[in-house]
């Protein structure tokens, strides 16, 4: 019963990296008429990379057989499979194909930090499926996480802001802001931070 509820998961979590990839690159490609010379180079990198990225999950979800020789050929084909595709970093590939795909459109911050809660969220689902571990594996990252999309998010902030470099009482706050947030970022990593005594 664990077993299967725990194949399910796998299956579930490999769905939800699919669909991520497929939504980033979407994203980050759109509108591709919009993009400078190399978009669609770019995009076909980046659909490779979700697509290996993914068969590599698929295939290394397939059951292995216990004693080699007594495989079958197609089982022996699927694994010689999974160990070519697993040598290439899809997934890492993928990732910068994307960040590519956005450089190449005009400069819109929104739009990027969107991108950037894909991808981060793609690079999860695919840690959780490659280790075949439960989400609640990430509760003691929870803090670094916060701290990253508070980052991200004060990032695209100051991007967006008016004014570049941003002055006056907009580069006082931006500046405040970043030292808040680095205060913030050293007190989550700090060890027994949240803990209480004893």
């Amino acid at each position: 019963m664990a077993s299967g509820s725990t194949g399910a998961l796998r299956r579930g979590t490999i769905g939800v990296t699919a669909v991520l990839a497929v939504a980033a690159i979407a994203w980050a490609a759109y509108p591709l008429s919009g993009g400078r010379a190399g978009t669609q180079a770019a995009l076909i990198v980046a659909a490779i990379g979700a697509f290996f990225s993914v068969l590599r999950l698929v295939l290394a979800a397939a059951p292995r057989v216990a004693v080699p020789f007594l495989a079958s050929a197609g089982r022996r084909m699927v694994d010689q499979l999974v160990e070519v595709v697993g040598f290439v970093p899809w997934a890492e590939g993928m990732l910068v194909a994307a960040l590519v795909l956005e450089a190449l459109h005009r400069a819109r911050p929104w739009h990027t930090a969107v991108l950037g809660l894909a991808l981060f969220g793609y690079l999860l689902a695919v840690h959780l499926a490659e280790t075949r571990a439960r989400p609640r594996v990430l509760r003691g990252q929870l803090p670094l996480i916060a701290a990253g999309l508070g980052l991200l998010a004060l990032a695209i902030g100051s991007a967006a802001l008016p004014g570049h470099p941003p002055a006056g009482v907009a580069a006082l706050l931006v500046t405040a802001v970043t030292v808040v947030a680095a205060v913030i970022v050293v007190a989550l990593i700090m060890p027994g931070t949240g803990r209480r005594p004893g």
